[in-house]
């Protein structure tokens, strides 16, 4: 959430509530009304507007992951499954194709790794922990105070 914040996603909430499908956490961000990733698919143009929106959106749900790591000293694939299949495949799967996919991800990974170790994004990174350990939702405006 605080990567997506910086990096010009718009949140609509958070929580680390249980879905009872193995999630136990969630971000939610608003999709800009512009973004047409269905006339991408058709062989659109993609514009840098639409590059940098998916680009955002794939970092920020790897810097989850990578967040994890740092606390649990290590990376749980497993785990992070949903948000590197469904989220970062598929929306990074509009940019580039299947060939190109693991080594983009493996560089968009390293700058997520990079957003997340700045001290000013870890500090809010467990500020925002902290208030969803104590609350475990928040609205977007609620998240956002604490980034």
């Amino acid at each position: 959430m605080v990567i997506g914040n910086r990096l010009g996603l718009e949140l609509a909430s958070v929580d680390v509530l249980p879905d009872h499908e193995g999630g136990n956490g969630h971000t939610v961000f608003n999709t800009p009304k512009w973004f047409r990733p269905s006339a991408i698919r058709a062989g659109g143009p993609i514009g840098e507007r639409d590059r940098n929106l998916i680009e955002a959106v794939v970092k920020t749900f790897l810097a989850g992951s990578v967040a994890e790591a740092r606390v649990s000293g290590f990376h749980n694939w497993a785990a992070a499954g949903f948000d590197l299949d469904a989220v970062a495949r598929e929306w990074l799967g509009l940019l580039v194709p299947a060939d190109q996919l693991e080594g983009r991800l493996e560089a968009l990974n390293a700058e997520a790794e990079a957003l997340v170790a700045a001290p000013e994004n870890w500090a809010a990174i467990e500020r925002l922990a902290q208030a969803l350990l104590a609350r475990q939702r928040l609205t977007g405006e609620q998240a956002r105070r604490y980034s």
